[in-house]
């Protein structure tokens, strides 16, 4: 499993993550979700922007938390819509969790509006992808390969 490191990263009065910009996330999503068919989003009950999108592109499931979760299927237009429009107006991302699935294996996992990323593929492709990532976004420090 690969991690990501940042540097230092402030939060906002919510306590929330914020980063000063989200290109990199972007990029890690489009990446990560190349091969996967579905999609899991959890968010708290006052997220008005991650609960739309939860509703305009999965359904609602049973949750045994306080978090709203949404399933459904990975699809070009909810790419779209997922990494073009993933500042919230706290200038936050939308999702506190977002995670992508091939079948029911666990793919990638952006958790804590971005602040915890979980990748499980783990091959040359991958890490290379993360190296260049970290290279072309400072607030990135490195990453790490965890063995599970």
């Amino acid at each position: 499993m690969l991690t990501l490191e940042f540097e230092e990263h402030r939060t906002n009065e919510q306590g929330k993550e914020q980063f000063e910009e989200y290109d990199w996330w972007k990029e890690l999503v489009k990446k990560a979700a190349e091969k996967t068919d579905s999609f899991q989003l959890c968010c708290w009950e006052d997220e008005k922007e991650g609960i739309a999108f939860g509703e305009k592109f999965g359904t609602q499931q049973e949750s045994s938390t306080k978090e709203l979760v949404f399933t459904g299927t990975v699809t070009e237009q909810m790419m779209d819509e997922l990494t073009e429009n993933c500042v919230g107006s706290d200038g936050c991302l939308k999702y506190f969790t977002i995670a992508f699935y091939t079948g029911n294996q666990l793919v990638f996992e952006s958790a804590h509006y971005g602040y915890e990323i979980y990748w499980l593929h783990t091959g040359f492709a991958e890490m290379g992808f993360m190296m260049t990532l970290a290279k072309n976004h400072p607030l990135i420090k490195g990453f790490h390969n965890q063995k599970d």
